[in-house]
């Protein structure tokens, strides 16, 4: 199982350097996301595994992969892929909202 943080936490790594994969689909993300999130929607690591990552510019076994969707649920999934080293996000896009964090 895939270790989580709260969301206050997940943006306090980000800010110092960890990438934040954001894994909704790209309207959702187009319509609120934090700022430096890089987009990798579930249904295209569904259909093309880790290489979607690649694409995105994402090394997907980079230690401290921060991966949030819009509630913890989606990137619980992508988190199990990735494996151990991939941290969810707890309470998602939606928390993050909620604890006033920057949004873009």
């Amino acid at each position: 199982m895939s270790q989580s943080v709260p969301v206050k936490e997940a943006a306090e790594r980000h800010q110092n350097g960890a990438t934040l994969v954001d894994v909704r689909e790209t309207d959702e993300f187009d319509a609120v996301s934090a700022p430096g999130a890089i987009n990798v929607p579930l249904s295209l690591i569904q259909k093309n595994g880790r290489k979607a990552f690649v694409k995105a510019g994402v090394d997907p076994d980079s230690d401290g992969l921060l991966v949030i969707c819009r509630s913890g649920g989606r990137s619980a999934m992508a988190c199990q892929l990735l494996g151990s080293h991939a941290i969810n996000v707890d309470g998602g896009m939606l928390a993050w909202v909620t604890a006033g964090l920057p949004t873009r």
